[in-house]
């Protein structure tokens, strides 16, 4: 029997002071999308300066010397720029969400003289959606939205105080006020940057002298009524199984004493894992490791007591192993190894694992260096990526040691399977090699996940997602404290399962980084609605099972399905409005349905029996949707 029933009662609601969320924001303050029961309305803003000439600059940007920066548990960022001629000023920005929808100001401050034709506020609209829809100017005429393009690009332009954007069904209306009329215009842009429905308005026109202000207020709010969502067919398959699966774990790479890393450990169910090995601090503190390192171990040692495969993983060497030591900033990007210097390199890796091996009983099962064809922070091209597998492979053999290197650990998924062909074509590195690895950073096409997957099964080796996310600059501002990036999170996760078939997959962290909980002033820990879609794939998931076929006839629900002995976990995300789900192919059991919205996570109830193999779920919007149940494994029964 499954050990992991659930009460039906168990109904954990989200903690958002403001209620739902009306935007999501990208790490640099942008708006991305606005929010509904409907499917999200992906947009695009941002703080523009028209130079004399026409060019267009964006000020909202990050640079190691011009950081952007968020106000603690607010939607406030601050940033300054340069412009080409040198001109420099500051900005602030501010996002306020109510039931209405939400407020954004804009401020700027120039720090010098700013030659400029006007600052402005955009907006990117989907063109796709407002095509053939109408523009209502507040106190204007009406106009049609261009199919094609006018002979002005700019097919409006006036000073106003608000406007509403229609789309042609009149069921996504986005109404945009302002306190007072302001120039703004509309403009029809295809460029090498993509294709959009423009708005620009102005915080300023003509130069600023040094010390002048601009500022800008706008109100955006998202309305109409969506059409209804038509039903999804949802069709599995349990002749076949596809492949086999681990299960879903994490990194546990920083920060391993805090409380959040044990909190996760205890409350997810972790079926691999990954960690640092710290370079920096074992050669200082190899003969008396400091609190770091210890509790790097003594993780290491609780993965190895519940039996879970991990992977340790290089960032960082002391600087007298580069070929430019002490030359540049500690993050500095593909430092080379210093060729003189792989035995002495080879010794202080190898006195860790041994150490960690006589002091713990623990022994990783992989190794590699983190990312390294982009250089994080250790860089190798393909052809050294294949000589550092065998210097590490031959000397972790002489020393007794089982743990095998990782094949790849490179970062993004799109094309990056070409990174290992080398070392896939040389025996004499395989021989070491246990598994292959990727990071989904930025995440992929259909096809380029499945390149992953087939690389792995060529080479008949496990595949595994070693860091697992979506936005690798949000750690900048925690953009990713947000239930729109959990949606991601949870639509990466089904499309990795749907396509890149990986053994194992690490979520990027179940410790601080990324965090799915916060840590409140008191110490206690509160779980965000992240966490609870999270607990959806790692303790409902049974590990060590087979990835069943599954279908959707709808790309706004990803469906995936897990069975091992006879249980069964199937999930439903749907990224629309609320509709309708058929499901086909079902044995006949009684099934139990847990589901996480916005405002309510991890909702168990009964689910339902199939009649001939099939039944309906209803899928609240924006949701994760989850089916268990035990059955026969054989089709049919």
């Amino acid at each position: 029997m499954w050990h992991n029933k659930l009460p039906l009662a168990l109904c954990v609601f989200a903690a958002h002071l403001s209620g739902l969320e009306k935007a999501a924001y990208d790490s640099l303050g942008r708006i991305i999308a606005l929010l509904s029961e409907g499917p999200d309305l992906p947009v695009t803003t941002g703080l523009v300066a028209v130079l004399p000439s026409g060019k267009r600059v964006s000020l909202q940007v990050r640079t190691p010397e011009r950081p952007l920066r968020r106000e603690p548990e607010k939607l406030a960022w601050s940033g300054s720029f340069q412009l080409p001629d040198e001109g420099q000023g500051s900005f602030q920005l501010r996002s306020e969400e109510d039931a209405e929808g939400l407020t954004y100001s804009v401020s700027l401050t120039a720090a010098t003289r700013l030659e400029i034709a006007a600052i402005e506020w955009v907006l990117d609209l989907p063109r796709a959606v407002f095509l053939n829809g109408r523009l209502l100017p507040q106190g204007q005429s009406e106009q049609p939205m261009p199919a094609t393009k006018p002979p002005d690009p700019v097919f409006f332009r006036s000073r106003v105080a608000g406007l509403r954007l229609e789309n042609a069904g009149r069921d996504r209306i986005l109404d945009i006020s302002l306190p007072e009329p302001r120039p703004l215009a509309l403009v029809d842009r295809w460029d090498t940057r993509g294709r959009s429905y423009q708005l620009r308005i102005a915080l300023a026109q003509g130069s600023l002298e040094q010390g002048a202000t601009a500022s800008l207020v706008i109100h955006l709010r998202l309305g109409g009524e969506p059409a209804p969502a038509a039903p999804v067919r949802l069709v599995l398959q349990r002749e076949k199984p596809r492949y086999r699966f681990d299960g879903f774990g994490g990194n546990y790479c920083w920060n391993n004493q805090s409380p959040i890393a044990q909190y996760t450990f205890e409350h997810l169910k972790v079926a691999w894992a990954r960690t640092e090995m710290k370079l920096l601090q074992w050669d200082r503190e190899r003969e008396s490791p400091g609190p770091a390192l210890r509790a790097d171990f003594q993780m290491m040692q609780r993965f190895h007591k519940l039996g879970i495969p991990y992977v340790i993983s290089i960032w960082w060497l002391p600087e007298r192993f580069y070929t430019d030591p002490y030359e540049k900033p500690r993050r500095a990007h593909f430092r080379r190894i210093d060729p003189e210097k792989w035995p002495e390199l080879l010794d202080l890796v190898g006195s860790y694992l041994v150490y960690a091996r006589r002091e713990y009983g623990v022994e990783p099962d992989l190794f590699s260096f983190n990312e390294a064809n982009i250089g994080v922070y250790v860089g190798f091209d393909p052809e050294e990526h294949a000589k550092a597998i065998k210097r590490f492979g031959a000397y972790f053999q002489k020393l007794g040691l089982k743990t095998k290197m990782l094949l790849g650990d490179a970062t993004g998924p799109r094309d990056t399977h070409n990174y290992v062909l080398a070392a896939a074509a040389d025996p004499e590195a395989m021989q070491y090699v246990g598994a292959v690895a990727f990071h989904s950073w930025g995440g992929a096409s259909r096809e380029h996940y499945e390149a992953w997957g087939d690389v792995a099964e060529w080479l008949q080796l496990p595949l595994l997602v070693t860091e697992l996310g979506v936005d690798a600059a949000a750690y900048h501002t925690r953009a990713w404290e947000s239930y729109h990036y959990g949606l991601r999170e949870a639509c990466m996760t089904q499309e990795i399962m749907l396509y890149a078939r990986p053994q194992g997959t690490q979520y990027w962290q179940f410790t601080n980084d990324y965090s799915l909980v916060r840590l409140g002033p008191d110490g206690v820990i509160q779980p965000t609605a992240r966490f609870w879609l999270m607990k959806h794939f790692t303790d409902l998931t049974p590990q060590k099972s087979e990835v069943l076929i599954t279908s959707s006839d709808n790309e706004e629900v990803l469906f995936t399905a897990f069975r091992s002995a006879g249980r069964y976990a199937l999930h439903i995300l749907n990224l629309g409005a609320r509709r309708r789900a058929t499901l086909e192919g079902l044995p006949a059991t009684e099934w139990r349905q847990v589901r996480s919205t916005e405002g309510a996570q991890y909702q168990a109830s009964p689910g339902g029996r199939p009649v001939e193999g099939k039944m309906e779920v209803e899928l609240p919007a924006r949701s994760l949707v989850t089916l268990v149940g035990e059955a026969p494994t054989a089709p049919g029964s």
